[in-house]
């Protein structure tokens, strides 16, 4: 894949090749937006052209030719100066003490042996050398402040692309010594393009498409797992606008239980990222598709059902809308975001969602 091929990202392309073409190449990038949208994939796409020994130019586009034996030994995943630089790789470094624990921050460690001690090395293939920084607003202070040196006087020929999707976790000092490149969400109407043609059915892509809120990789992403995640969507607006309070046990074991067959599908799909992380994000789904039956019921009345995240279910909606007032839908929407943050902090999943679910009901229980 080249520079050419990235997918609804034209404006953070052109700032690319704009610096490309000029020769005026930031020894640093932070490629900023939401999780999903391409960053990595032009991360790469962009190394790739940095690297190779002949890059062409067509209608005044610059991309990898290709064909040299720089960009072949990109396409197979071998290039000895290419450098993906992700939290995991913890398990690797020297003297770690934490080697057996999955991190939640980005630690010093990683940047220290993986991109500090390795950009002093001169390049073993290429004239320049490409390190690819993953999650970087889990970098926490120190393994900022470790890098700041690096970021502002790299030696010739070295490039770092931090990939970030919250800009306010990186220093000032670490964003000033780097060109923010933006990226945006995908819009609706392409997702479900590129979802059809890999054929899934409009119905599933056009859901997908709005729940991510414009994340192509998410959205390609969860049509892949098993058990469906659509089927497992519509399960849970069933049970929503069904449940009672003598139902909450069982709705939270329910999503505990799915939530574990999803990070299990999920870490087939993606091997190589912590576990840990991915059950997190599996049980963050699911306080997402809650906001989005919220949303939609506050909205009941006020827009058509076709313009919903869930339109597909519109009955379903309409029920919770007739529970719960829009004050309360969004005092349920302030629990879910509580939730959320309950769950990164690895509070025990099946308590957490019992408690939001009792939060659901008219009952008395008092919020956590």
């Amino acid at each position: 894949m080249n520079l050419s091929d990235i997918f609804c990202q034209d404006r953070a392309v052109d700032t690319l090749q704009r610096a490309f073409t000029a020769q005026r190449i930031p020894h640093a990038h932070i490629f900023s937006g939401p999780q999903g949208v391409g960053k990595f994939t032009t991360a790469r796409c962009w190394g790739k052209l940095l690297l190779c020994k002949s890059p062409i130019k067509k209608n005044n586009f610059a991309d990898s030719c290709g064909k040299c034996d720089s960009c072949r030994s990109f396409e197979s995943d071998s290039h000895p100066d290419f450098h993906h630089i992700y939290k995991e790789l913890i398990r690797y470094t020297k003297d770690s003490q934490n080697k057996n624990k999955t991190p939640v921050e980005l630690p010093i460690d990683v940047i220290r042996e993986f991109v500090i001690e390795k950009v002093q090395i001169k390049p073993i293939f290429s004239a320049a050398k490409v390190f690819v920084v993953s999650e970087a607003e889990k970098l926490n202070k120190e393994s900022q402040n470790a890098l700041l040196k690096t970021l502002e006087e790299p030696p010739d020929k070295s490039f770092i692309v931090l990939l970030c999707t919250k800009l306010d976790n990186l220093l000032p000092t670490t964003r000033s010594r780097c060109q923010i490149v933006g990226f945006g969400p995908v819009s609706e109407e392409k997702i479900i393009a590129h979802l059809s043609a890999a054929g899934i059915n409009k119905q599933e892509a056009k859901f997908l498409a709005r729940l991510t809120a414009g994340s192509i990789g998410q959205a390609e992403l969860f049509t892949k797992f098993e058990p469906s995640f659509y089927g497992i969507k519509k399960q849970l607006l069933e049970r929503l606008s069904g449940s009672r309070l003598s139902d909450t046990v069982d709705f939270a074991q329910w999503i505990s239980s799915t939530a574990a067959q999803l990070t299990d599908s999920w870490c087939e799909l993606t091997p190589g990222i912590s576990k840990s992380d991915i059950s997190r994000q599996a049980k963050k789904i699911f306080v997402q598709m809650f906001i989005s039956a919220l949303n939609d019921a506050m909205k009941q009345g006020i827009v058509e059902p076709a313009e919903m995240v869930n339109f597909d279910q519109p009955q379903q909606i309409k029920i919770i809308a007739q529970k719960y007032e829009p004050e309360k839908c969004a005092e349920l929407i302030e629990d879910c975001f509580k939730t959320s943050r309950f769950i990164d902090a690895s509070v025990n999943e099946k308590l957490i969602f019992e408690h939001l679910l009792l939060n659901f009901t008219d009952s008395a229980i008092i919020k956590i």
